[in-house]
This record gives structure tokens, sequence and C-alpha cells, in this order.
């Protein structure tokens, strides 16, 4: 019985020590899921990944791989399947993540792709990589994890480095009149806005420079040249179009064909407004080869993933820490050896997750000057209130980006005036007839709430739907007017026309829109307002010019070109 006994004991030894080899060996195979994580296996269990198991991944696009680790907490579990295989079915580990915005975006870029499973580790990478050690980036995984728990804790201390909303909105003012402090061509001639080029501000280690005096040498060298500028997420060419008309020499600008209404039309709308540099390609594919050396980037970051209307598919509710567009967004001002940067997204784009973006931003680009801006377009002289964030840098400099003390107060009626002189004013949608019978509720200034619960859509709870406009008052955030049922102020027979939303985003009347009815309405859900564009487009050449002089704006020459909006 003794020697039975030990017999056991010896292959129960020997039977541990041959699982610790099997699960000290790397698994791997092609991986043929795409668009989701999709691991299913037995031996799941035995390189950690039991039922129940909390499990954390992330998407590293530069790398072309995904990680999959076991964490103490997440909203990410392992979970079991049954496998129908031989007689009798029985439950498996597996690993199921979908619907992710970053996971769609990897499978689209790599196809190729291998599976590679190990102790405590899964690895989704290209096939290229397929003998690339991943312990570092395992610990990197991990330092991320850590990082990231540290930053929760302080939440409130970080969002409040990141943006004070409450102090903002005490500071508001309301302003019902038209201020002019000096014409704009007078005092742009007295400011002196030369045409520069940044490179040129920084060359600091010239001969010229180092003999005489600086800030002359500069002046001369800055003198009939342009800042030279990259242009990210273009899409129609709104944002663009505030630098171009203020000297910008933009030489490459860039969005992607869309497969849904837009196709390409904003590639179209973008070549007809502002030039024909516009390449049209996926961001994600570009490389460092690809990209130009240029003064300035200007980037629109895609807002949907985002915005807190997005309820489906946010950036707020993924386990990632690491946003792939942010993350290309930051390799190409880098690639392009740029001077200064300006990135535009919606307000909760700086507080998402604690400030993580912002936090990521600063990582990434240690030696620039950086800070954020929220920026309500009537602060502006816009007639809409469409409030976004910006994010400024300038290398080894101190920016700002002051609002000016006043600004004309401008309603719908004040953008609307001598509107019927104007072109595309036949581009619009029509009201169904269930659409006919709520908008008779609404008065102006009203939306849905104003209409019986009896004929409200039952999928359209926010009160940003079924909006009439204040002819006196100013217009809401304009998003698809059809699709959010954005009404006249005055009749019901149709809903706002492409002139009319272009008037609100302060957009001058030469700049015409090409393509379906749709696409028209979706390039300008997206756009950013021209009076918005034009003011910055004005401050940062002034600051990148004062860097030039003086290393500083003077407060003088601050509120002088602030009020030289007006």
């Amino acid at each position: 019985m003794l020697n039975f006994i030990r017999k056991c004991s010896d292959k129960s030894k020997k039977y541990k020590e041959s699982l610790k080899k099997v699960t000290e060996i790397i698994k791997r195979r092609d991986y043929k899921q795409k668009n989701r994580i999709y691991v299913e296996a037995q031996y799941l269990e035995d390189y950690g990944f039991k039922k129940g198991t909390p499990i954390k991944y992330a998407v590293d696009i530069k790398n072309k791989r995904i990680t999959i680790v076991p964490i103490e907490k997440s909203s990410n579990h392992v979970s079991t399947t049954t496998q129908a295989r031989g007689k009798v079915p029985k439950e498996v580990p597996v690993i199921d993540i979908k619907n992710k915005t970053d996971i769609t975006e990897f499978f689209n870029l790599y196809t190729d792709v291998e599976i590679q499973i190990s102790k405590r580790q899964i690895i989704l990478a290209v096939k290229e990589l397929s003998n690339t050690p991943f312990t570092n980036h395992y610990l990197d995984l991990e330092k991320e994890l850590v990082a990231f728990k540290e930053m929760e804790q302080n939440k409130q201390k970080v969002h409040g480095k990141v943006l004070n909303f409450k102090s903002a909105k005490l500071k508001k003012a309301t302003v019902t009149k038209k201020h002019y402090a000096v014409n704009v061509k007078d005092l742009a001639k007295a400011s002196g806005y030369d045409q520069i080029s940044i490179y040129d501000l920084f060359a600091t280690d010239t001969q010229e420079n180092a003999e005489g005096d600086q800030t002359l040498s500069l002046r001369k060298t800055l003198k009939d040249k342009a800042i030279k500028t990259l242009s990210l997420f273009s899409g129609c060419g709104s944002f663009d179009k505030g630098f171009l008309d203020e000297g910008y020499d933009i030489v490459f600008a860039n969005d992607r064909f869309e497969k849904k209404a837009l196709q390409d039309y904003h590639i179209q709308t973008y070549k007809h407004n502002i030039s024909n540099h516009i390449v049209m390609r996926d961001v994600m594919e570009f490389t460092e080869k690809d990209i130009p050396e240029v003064d300035f980037v200007v980037a629109g970051v895609p807002c949907v993933t985002f915005s807190p209307l997005n309820t489906k598919n946010n950036f707020r509710d993924s386990d990632s820490f690491l946003h792939p567009i942010v993350e290309q967004t930051l390799n190409i001002i880098k690639w392009s050896k740029a001077k200064s940067f300006l990135i535009e997204n919606v307000e909760k784009f700086l507080t998402v997750k604690g400030g993580i973006i912002l936090k990521r931003i600063k990582e990434r680009l240690k030696d620039f000057g950086i800070i954020t801006e929220v920026i309500d377009a009537t602060k502006l002289g816009s007639a809409q209130k469409r409030t976004r964030a910006f994010i400024f840098g300038i290398k080894g400099g101190n920016p700002h980006l002051n609002l000016p003390p006043v600004a004309e107060y401008r309603s719908v009626a004040d953008a609307w005036k001598g509107i019927e002189n104007a072109s595309q004013q036949d581009i619009y949608f029509t009201l169904t007839d269930k659409m006919l019978q709520r908008a008779k509720y609404v008065p102006q200034g009203g939306n849905i709430t104003f209409v019986p619960e009896r004929l409200r859509a039952k999928k359209k709870k926010f009160t940003n739907y079924c909006q009439r406009l204040k002819y006196n008052g100013q217009a809401p955030t304009i998003t698809h007017v059809q699709d959010d049922a954005f009404l006249h102020p005055f009749t019901n027979e149709r809903y706002l026309n492409s002139r009319e939303v272009c008037r609100l985003f302060s957009l001058p009347d030469s700049f015409e829109l090409i393509g379906s009815r749709t696409a028209i309405f979706e390039m300008l859900k997206n756009a950013v307002d021209y009076r918005v564009s034009s003011y910055l487009a004005k401050i940062i050449k002034e600051q990148l010019l004062s860097i030039g002089k003086n290393n500083d704006v003077s407060s003088v020459r601050k509120k002088e070109l602030q009020l030289s909006l007006f």
C-alpha cells in the first residue's frame, strides 16, 4: 500500500512539472476573428485565465499588438461557453470583447494577425512581430494600470487642474450691445501682422542672430513668410478657412473616405474652398516618411467617441487608456517637427477618465508649453452657442488663448441679415407628417418637452431634439439638422437650409458645400465656427511673432488683438 501511495505521489509531481513546462510554452496560431477579441479554449485555465477572472486589454497601434492580462478588478471577465465536442458537452473558458472602437480600428489596419498565449498574458500581434519578445510591453501595461488607479483616486484634484467649469460659468457676462474699438485693417497694419515661418523663430543658432541684434534679425527673417501648416481631420475645411484667410500656408491636409452618406464630399468641398493639397487617406496609415516638416499642426480630432451624447461606443467606457487616433496625432506632430500645435474637440476631451488624454499629450510632448481653453463661440461674436475645447502648445513657449473682454452679441436675426441674396438656400429637408404634428406645439426657443407625450419619439429623449430657433436669441449647438429636427423660427414647411446653418457657423457666403443633402448637413454638424478659427489664427500668429521679439505678449498688445476681432 505504501509503495502504491509513493507511485501516485511521483506521478502527481511529474504531472505538475509537465504542466508547468506546458504553460511556459507560448502557444501560437493564426487569428481569424475580426473586429473583436475572442479566445475559447480549455487550456486558458492553465495560463491564468480561469472562469470569472477580471481582465484588461490594451491596444497598441504603433507596435501593432493587443495585450490582454488578468487584473484584480475590471468590467471585463473570462466567461464560459459550452463545447459540444465528444459525447458529453463541456464548459470551457472564453474571452469575448466586442463592440470596442479601438479594437475595430486595429483589425481595420491589420489583417494578418497571430495570437500568442503564455502565462498570464495573451498577445494579438501582426505576424511580422511573431518573434518579438513581449515582456517589456507587459510591464508597460502594468505600469499604466497602476498609474490609472492613482489617477482615479485623485480624480477630483486632476479635474480641478484641467478645467473649472463652475468658475468659468460664474464669469459669464451677458453682452447685448455691439462694441467696436478700432478698425481691423488699421490695427493689422499697426500690429505688423507679417507672414512668418515658425521655424525661423526658433533658429536662434544662426550666425546672423549670434552676431547682431536678435530682434532686428528675426523681424527681417520673418518678413514676407507664412506659417507652414499641416491640417489633420480637415473635414470640409471650416476650421482651416480661418487660418487660410489669416495668411497661413497650409501645405498638407488629410481626411478619410467615409462609407456612409458623406463618402468623399467633404474632400471635394475642401478642394473647392481651400486647396487641392488635401490627401484622402486613413490617418492611421501614415508613417513618418509621409509627413512633411511644418511649423504648425492643427487637428480637429474626431469627437464622436468623446461626446456625452454617444451612449453606445464611448471612450469613457472602454478599458483602454490610450486612444489610437490621439496617439497617431501625437506621432504626426513629432514627425512633422512642428514648433506649435492646436487640437480641437468637445469639452469631455479634457476631462474623460480624469483627464487622461491631456496627461498623455503632456507626457509625449514634454518640451512644449501646453494650455487648454474651452471656448463658447458666442464669446467671439457668433450667433450659435457652440462650446469646444482647445489644446494649444508652443515648443519651449508660454502659450495663452485669452478671450476678448467684450464681444458683439449676435442673434439668429443678425446672422441671417441679407441672407435672401445668398446662394445654396434650396438645400433643406422637409418635415414628415409625424414631425409636423410635433412641430406645431414647439414655440421659439422650445424643444421636444413642449410636445405631448403621446406624440414624442420613444428613442429621442434628449432636450436637444426638436428645437425651434429663437429668432431674436442665439441658436443652440447645431448638430444634424434633420436627425435632431432643428425647426425654423417661423415655418414648419422645412428644417433650416444649408445657408442658414452656414451663417450660424459664421461662414462667409462664398464658402460653398458640395454633395448630397445628407452629406452637406453631415459636414456642417462637424464644422468649427469661422469666428473661432479666425480668432485663434490671429492670436496664435501674434504670440509666435512676439516670441521672436521679446518672448512675451505685452498686456497692451493682448487687449489690442482681442478688440481687433470686431
